[in-house]
């Protein structure tokens, strides 16, 4: 008689819950490809390039608004999936029900803060541009900051979906907000004039929309995860805030500065019309961490249920084919890279014109980029940030100083190849603990 054993069970389990992550994911996200390259020549013919250049730099605000909630998102998601795998779903809803109490007092802290200082700035001259009156770009600004902070809540919502291992659904609901978004800015071209206004607001709004939706069968199905004042309970949820902590740490260094400020850091020292060509060279190029993610983004909780369930054979195998995976991606690059002027051609005429030297730039920041991901998703389903937070403040205050040092002297590939530096480093001290960690030999700072 064979006896089974039950940890090959979980990771049948497991992988099959992986595989169709994976397949709902690619499917969803070849729909939202489709719709993130129609939105650019539909938006780019509503606005032009300029006003195009502000509402990028306003839309990376949104990382800088989301680094706020001091990593409470990827804390929840990773205690909730360890309640989950253990049954215990009241210490799910305490863990829900403390982190949307904390993300919403920091919402109204944010509002509180950012409002007045919007009407206190030149915010023209702050992005360097005069295509639109002050006072109107200052509401601009402040109608894009409100529906920042309301999606700051809600979009935890699809935490909730990570932590539960259906990642696919997450996309979805990405999905939908970006084809409302689409499909409300083709009207617009068809009634209106460009108004960066009726951009701002459709692109923000859309999503707020989307995960309240997303909400409502979530908690009908799961009542017991079901958030209320009542579950509360900051002290038993002290967990998720030290490492939210340290999450945040990472989100408002690594994430927020070198890769929220590129926009802003460009469109100051280079001018709105520079962070154009840098995006449309940046979305093209960002399909291979499209593709990567899909592949890579549902191991992170999976890599968790695995850690409680101490199977580490199969936290092996499945890190070693995501990097396995990593490197098919540079063939891949090498092939966008060839191709990519006559794909520019194609997706946006002659509107703008992306040099060679901004693809190979791009493309080197976005494979230091995915090899960080691919490692960094393993330490974070571990719960072992501590390198992180190390190399993202040091690697950070570098960016900053090189930047304030030689910015007014760089293009756009300048700001960019300093961005690589970063990531390359990082990924590669990175990729050092992820390997003495799955060899269990990590001691002292590498094991936390």
């Amino acid at each position: 008689m064979t006896v089974k054993n039950p940890e090959q069970g979980d990771g049948r389990a497991r992988n099959k819950m992986l595989r169709n992550n994976i397949l709902l994911s690619g499917v969803l996200k070849a729909i939202s490809l489709g719709t993130s390259f129609l939105i650019v020549p539909v938006t780019l013919g509503y606005l032009d390039n300029e006003p195009y250049g502000i509402w990028m730099t306003i839309s990376s605000m949104a990382l800088w608004i989301s680094a706020f909630d001091i990593g409470l998102g990827n804390g929840m998601r990773n205690y909730l999936t360890e309640a989950i795998s253990k049954g215990d779903m009241r210490a799910g809803r305490i863990y829900i029900s403390s982190t949307f109490l904390l993300l919403s007092v920091i919402a109204l802290i944010i509002a509180i803060v950012a409002i007045p200082l919007i009407f206190m700035l030149d915010v023209t001259s702050i992005l360097n541009t005069h295509c639109i009156d002050n006072s109107q770009l200052q509401f601009v600004v402040l109608m894009a900051l409100i529906l920042m902070t309301v999606n700051f809540v809600v979009k935890n919502i699809g935490f909730i979906y990570v932590a539960m291992q259906k990642y696919a659904i997450n996309d979805l609901l990405i999905v939908g907000g970006n084809v409302l978004a689409l499909i409300t800015v083709y009207v617009l071209t068809k009634t209106t004039q460009g108004n960066l206004l009726y951009v701002v607001v459709t692109f923000m709004a859309m999503p707020v929309i989307v995960y309240i939706l997303g909400a409502v069968p979530l908690f009908i199905k799961y009542p017991e995860l079901r958030p209320s004042l009542k579950s509360v309970d900051l002290g038993f949820s002290s967990g998720i805030i030290k490492k939210s902590l340290g999450f945040f740490i990472i989100q408002i260094s690594s994430c927020l500065v070198i890769f929220g400020g590129s926009n802003l850091f460009i469109s100051h020292y280079c001018g709105p019309d520079s962070v154009t060509t840098y995006n449309i060279a940046y979305k093209y190029f960002n399909l291979l961490t499209i593709g990567y993610t899909i592949i890579i983004a549902p191991m992170w909780n999976a890599y968790t249920d695995a850690s409680v369930k101490n199977d580490w054979n199969w936290i092996r195998k499945t890190f070693n084919r995501a990097m396995w995976m990593w490197a098919l991606t540079l063939v891949a690059s090498a092939m966008m890279l060839l191709g990519g002027n006559l794909f520019f051609r194609l997706w946006v005429g002659d509107s703008v014109i992306v040099p060679w030297t901004v693809s190979v730039s791009v493309l080197a920041y976005v494979t230091f980029f995915n090899l960080n991901n691919c490692v960094t998703y393993l330490l974070n389903g571990l719960n072992t940030i501590r390198v992180q937070i190390i190399t993202s403040v040091v690697a950070t205050l570098a960016y900053l100083a090189l930047v304030l040092l030689y910015g007014k002297d760089w293009g756009i590939e300048g700001f960019v190849l300093c961005m690589t530096l970063c990531y390359a480093v990082m990924s590669l001290i990175h990729l050092y603990q992820s390997r003495l960690i799955i060899n269990q030999k990590a001691t002292g700072i590498w094991s936390k």
